[in-house]
């Protein structure tokens, strides 16, 4: 009798302990049954993973005859108009007309190439010895008709022209303006809305990040085109055609709110912050910018068409689903 009375008490115990471990280090770990959270400050970035491809003024050298090449200047050095970029030594008479490996770039830049006999440089830009016959399809001139069905389809991988000898047409070398050059990018029409005109960007590329500026945002079937403009060094400006880049659209640091937080209260948007005597008071938000998860919003106070509004302060506590509580 006093065994079974024990082992009566022992499970008591052990089912206090359990139900103790339930209610309280069971939450405090894994946050399954907290209602409330504190409001931190944060980071929060907007951003769109796309194919940006370049769009320079650029122009194409070609030979008007054949034959062995001398260079002068290296590949992306900038130059002075009047510079000499290479040398080809003609030959005496040409061999019989053999299909260039070029002939697909010849092809698409037709009659935009420049042929010359000599080889000196008519702007200041950057030299580029690679090329994929796109220069006259990507151009400032050109670059707000540009279609992603069309596009998207196109082989613009530049080809190095570096080599011992020339066949007569066959292209040398470009000279890119680096003055100005554009980006363009499309993005889907869920998340336009991030793109304003005249607003500054950040085009993180594989050689590092250029800023650059918004300059047209043009419908294009489901999709957007996008169209930025800077005149910022990057590496491989003058070599590549496309590159995958991440563009941030914005990037602020503040109080940060999940978007579940946030509920309506007749004509305004809040959430409701926990006061010291435990009760909940709705306190109104102003979103400065949103990723679609989480939010960022002003601090302490803002204005609402010259009225003064209280709203929240870091370390507030607030309910986290209110529409569900």
């Amino acid at each position: 009798m006093k065994l079974a009375k024990k082992i009566i008490a022992g499970l008591f115990v052990l089912s206090l302990f359990v139900l103790y471990i339930i209610i309280y280090a069971v939450p405090s770990v894994t946050g399954a049954l907290t209602q409330t959270e504190v409001l931190q400050y944060g980071n929060l970035k907007a951003t769109d993973d796309a194919t940006c491809y370049f769009v320079r003024s650029e122009r194409v050298y070609g030979a008007i005859r054949a034959g062995s090449i001398n260079y002068y200047v290296g590949d992306a050095v900038h130059v002075k108009r009047g510079t000499r970029i290479l040398d080809v030594a003609y030959f005496a008479q040409s061999s019989a007309n053999e299909e260039s490996e070029y002939s697909g770039i010849i092809n698409r830049l037709g009659d935009d190439q420049v042929l010359l006999a000599d080889f000196i440089s008519e702007f200041n830009g950057i030299t580029s010895y690679y090329i994929d016959g796109y220069e006259n399809y990507f151009t400032p001139e050109t670059m707000r008709g540009l279609k992603y069905s069309e596009v998207s389809r196109l082989d613009a991988g530049p080809v190095n022209v570096v080599r011992d000898s020339t066949a007569k047409g066959e292209p040398l070398y470009k000279i890119c303006d680096n003055r100005e050059w554009f980006m363009v990018c499309w993005v889907d029409a869920g998340n336009v809305s991030k793109y304003v005109r005249d607003k500054s960007v950040a085009v993180e590329l594989p050689a590092g990040e250029v800023k650059a500026t918004i300059v047209d945002i043009i419908e294009d079937g489901d999709r957007w085109l996008i169209i930025l403009r800077t005149n910022r060094y990057y590496e491989d400006f003058s070599r590549v055609r496309s590159a995958p880049a991440t563009v941030t659209t914005s990037n602020y640091s503040g109080i940060i709110i999940r978007n579940e937080s946030i509920a309506a209260k007749g004509d305004d948007i809040g959430v409701y912050v926990k006061t010291k005597s435990g009760t909940y008071i709705f306190k109104p938000v102003k979103i400065i910018t949103t990723d679609g998860q989480n939010s960022l919003v002003e601090v302490s106070y803002y204005y609402d068409d010259g009225n003064r509004v209280d709203t929240v302060n870091i370390y507030d506590e607030i309910l986290k689903t209110p529409s569900h509580d």
